[in-house]
């Protein structure tokens, strides 16, 4: 879904943003740099969902399960 949009945007960052994405208008220049800003967010995302299900993998391993399980624990 495509939808105009008036905006404000410092030239100069806009020149600096078109010259690292290879030029182009300004329009391709903003939608690459949103394109890029999703992709990095989205990829963040999952290595933290993988790294959380990685450290929970090795949690037995970490814990006596045992003793969680007991009232031990809540002495």
């Amino acid at each position: 879904m495509r939808r105009r949009t008036t905006i404000e945007i410092d030239e100069d960052l806009l020149e600096r943003a078109k010259a690292a994405l290879g030029g182009g208008t300004t329009r391709a220049t903003v939608e690459e740099a949103l394109r890029q800003a999703a992709d990095q967010a989205e990829s963040e995302t999952e290595r933290l969902a993988m790294a959380q299900s990685e450290y929970l993998g090795r949690l037995a391993s970490l814990v006596d399960l045992d003793v969680l399980d007991s009232d031990e624990m809540w002495r």
